[in-house]
């Protein structure tokens, strides 16, 4: 039998396949979706909607794997499943209701729904319509159906669904800051964490900044990946793109 020498490439080779491949325990997958269904042969911006069957598709893919969607509340409390994947839904969309919503009970599933409350039961008028019709939102009625399910908690963008980090640091902390007062006060919902979407210029510390004086709650940014561990600023990952199929992948 011939035995290979061990050489400085072949161990450099090994240590990276090793760090590729590895399955961090309890790292959180953080997956983002915005529009459910089918986008209107005008629309633009397609990569924001997700078909209903790839979202029922992934869903049971999670379901077979044995992961485990978890809530944003869950997180400060430190006692994750082996194998947590968070699914987060941006903007409030109507079609989180009429076509994300029955594949979720299906599944038994758990998500989280981020709001801009001055628009509740109205549209999404922060988009351009050029680009991509107007899209109706979710109404105060349906957000409490949901918050009843117990499979849905919320989050909080800024009041008018504006991009925080193309504003001065006390307008964006405001627009956060208020957006969360009135999710809780005239909606009666509890805010478990906040979101930076959309988000072109992302810094850390202006994020502080922004959220001085708010509870230590989560913080989904555009960074791109897994968190290996418990972290303020979450890491998402778009839930069509091909980042989120190879870290689920990993750790099937």
């Amino acid at each position: 039998m011939m035995i290979y020498p061990l050489t400085a490439a072949g161990i450099l080779l090994a240590a990276a396949v090793y760090v590729i491949l590895r399955r961090a325990k309890r790292a959180l997958i953080v997956l983002t979706y915005a529009k459910i269904g089918r986008p209107p042969a005008t629309a633009r911006l397609k990569n924001e909607w997700t078909a209903t069957a790839q979202l029922e598709r992934t869903l049971n893919k999670l379901a077979r794997r044995n992961f485990k969607t978890v809530l944003p509340g869950e997180l400060s409390k430190g006692r994750l499943p082996a194998k947590p994947v968070l699914l987060a839904f941006m903007g409030g969309y109507q079609s989180f209701y009429t076509e994300a919503w029955p594949v979720i009970k299906k599944y038994r599933a758990k998500a989280s729904v981020f709001l801009a409350q001055e628009y509740v039961g109205a549209y999404d008028e922060w988009q351009d319509p050029y680009r991509e019709p107007w899209q109706n939102l979710l109404t105060e009625a349906q957000l409490k159906e949901l918050k009843q399910s117990g499979l849905v908690e919320f989050g909080a963008l800024d009041l008018k669904a504006r991009d925080l980090t193309l504003l001065p640091v006390r307008e964006a902390a405001f627009g956060i800051t208020e957006n969360s007062f009135r999710i809780k006060k005239q909606l009666g919902l509890t805010v478990e964490a906040f979101a930076f979407w959309p988000a072109a210029k992302w810094n850390e510390k202006t994020a502080q900044e922004m959220l001085h004086g708010l509870e230590n709650l989560p913080v989904l940014t555009p960074g791109s990946g897994v968190n290996p561990g418990k972290n303020v600023f979450l890491k998402t990952l778009p839930a069509n793109s091909l980042r989120a199929r190879w870290a689920l992948w990993k750790r099937r």
